[in-house]
């Protein structure tokens, strides 16, 4: 697909500039051409300003038939074909025929013939230029024209491909990454949906039996059901923000959003036996969603109690923070865990990779929690990254932080946008 489109985006793209190409062409040639003929007929006019032609040489005169013609007998006095001249014995009779018949004194006869000419009494002058003369200027100026064509079409060909190189690489990583993207959901779902199949074809096969004697088949179903539930839930979000479609920002207690997470995760991390210790500043305010905001400090603790080894250590602090481009909120989140490499790292937040390829089936990650972490606080103009070091991994979050005059500004720029609307539909 994506080489079918970068040879449309070629095609189109010289097509279209082939068209000016040649019809700037048409308009040089045209030009070029139409001086040449001026530059002609001024050597027309120098000729005939010589008043002897008696001794006028034909090898002085390439190109050219010099003829006096008498008007009254109708006859031919004088003519000098020049060297190089291609026309005909009758072809020049004709042509001095017709030329003595017009009333302009200067001119093109045909595509051959140029002519320039002088009355005096019942004597005509008259100089043919013959445009095949060797000599000639338009056959060179039209070879010229044509391979600067051809030259200037080939360099904007070789630009049209690595332009559209450049254009579409943007484009054929998202088509990559989308192809993956499909394939990775469908290996995620399948195997939902076969422990499924599998738990509801045990169940089928012992109609006999109590609802209570196959509870560990209903579990199991409803596990699955319940994890391909938060997959598609995962899966609905990210297609909606690859689409563009943002949620509406509004002024968010940030201290308030962590502060209620943590005390709904403290429980769970003791649960798994896991020591968590947090620092929350107070009063820290945001533009955003609420409901994003939560999901990400849920996001991160809960990536923190699944994968840390041990008790864990979880630490959690959010903190304002003066950087160069301005105040953020900074939430970090770490916890021990096993080592982890550059490259490892690296891919953290690429959608459905988890550390350990082999997905440990006790573990219900899709590997989707990260990429969704960074797409909410890219989403709130923030940032986010991984770092490890000495056995243990941090991921820190930043969020700008919420100016007062941030929402006069946003009301502002909303009303100009409006007042244009307004405009255009009147």
């Amino acid at each position: 697909m994506i080489k079918k489109l970068r040879v449309k985006i070629i095609v189109y793209s010289f097509l279209s500039v082939l068209v000016v190409f040649l019809m700037g062409l048409a308009v040089l040639l045209g030009i070029g051409y139409s001086r040449l003929n001026e530059e002609r007929i001024v050597r027309l006019k120098d000729e005939l300003a010589v008043e002897d032609w008696n001794s006028v040489k034909p090898s002085s005169v390439k190109g050219l038939v010099l003829t006096e013609y008498n008007v009254k007998t109708d006859a031919v006095t004088l003519q000098i074909v020049g060297e190089e001249v291609h026309l005909s014995a009758h072809d020049i009779a004709r042509a001095v025929e017709r030329i003595a018949g017009r009333r302009m004194n200067d001119g093109v006869l045909n595509v051959k013939i140029l002519y320039a000419k002088q009355t005096a009494g019942s004597v005509t002058r008259i100089v043919i230029y013959d445009r095949d003369y060797s000599g000639s200027q338009d056959i060179k100026y039209g070879v010229y024209s044509l391979i600067a064509l051809a030259v200037g079409s080939v360099c904007y060909l070789l630009i049209c491909y690595f332009l559209s190189v450049l254009a579409l690489r943007p484009v054929e990583s998202t088509w990559k990454r989308q192809k993956q993207f499909i394939a990775d959901a469908s290996h995620e779902l399948k195997t939902p949906l076969a422990v499924i199949r599998a738990n509801a074809e045990l169940i089928s096969s012992h109609p006999d039996e109590k609802v209570s004697d196959q509870s560990q088949w209903l579990d199991n179903i409803g596990f699955e059901t319940e994890r391909m539930t938060e997959l598609v839930k995962d899966l609905l979000f990210l297609a909606k923000n690859d689409e563009g479609l943002k949620e509406q920002l509004d002024v968010v207690h940030l201290s308030d959003c962590v502060e209620s997470v943590v005390l709904a995760q403290e429980v769970l991390l003791y649960e798994r036996g896991k020591t968590f210790h947090y620092k929350i500043a107070v009063d820290l305010q945001i533009m955003g969603s609420e409901g994003q905001l939560k999901q990400l400090c849920a996001i991160l603790l809960d990536n923190a109690g699944k994968y840390s080894v041990g008790e864990g250590n979880i630490s959690l602090t959010l903190a304002p923070i003066q950087t160069l481009s301005g105040r953020y909120a900074e939430l970090k989140v770490s916890n021990d865990c096993r080592e982890i490499g550059d490259e490892q790292l690296r891919h953290l937040f690429d959608r459905f990779y988890t550390v350990d390829q082999s997905r440990d089936k006790t573990q219900t990650g899709t590997g989707l929690g990260l990429a969704i972490a960074q797409t909410i606080c890219e989403n709130h103009g923030g940032s986010i990254d991984a770092r490890y070091a000495d056995g243990r991994i941090m991921f820190v979050a930043l969020l700008p932080l919420y100016r007062p005059n941030q929402t006069k500004q946003r009301r502002k720029v909303s009303r100009r946008k409006a007042q244009r609307n307004a405009r255009k539909l009147k």
